[in-house]
């Protein structure tokens, strides 16, 4: 299931989102906001990156929209390093 956020949301607003995602759950926000939140300019898809790690998620890039995806748990544990079965 997709979840969408209200336009003219706040960066706040996207943390609590994020931080109530199932695992694999996603959430689309449009580019528009994208913009206002993280900035225009060259470094502004590192701080998304650096965002979106952070909540334990990756994101996705169209168009139109950036999607987040929250991390599984083997995922996370793997980012941290730690042996996991496949």
């Amino acid at each position: 299931m997709m979840n969408v956020l209200r336009p003219n949301f706040t960066l706040p607003d996207l943390e609590r989102a994020l931080d109530q995602l199932a695992e694999g759950g996603l959430l689309q926000i449009s580019m528009h906001d994208y913009g206002r939140l993280f900035g225009a300019n060259d470094v502004a898809a590192a701080r998304l990156l650096h965002f979106a790690k952070g909540h334990a998620c990756v994101t996705s890039h169209s168009d139109g929209a950036i999607l987040f995806r929250r991390k599984l748990k083997v995922e996370a544990a793997r980012d941290k390093g730690a042996e996991v079965p496949e």
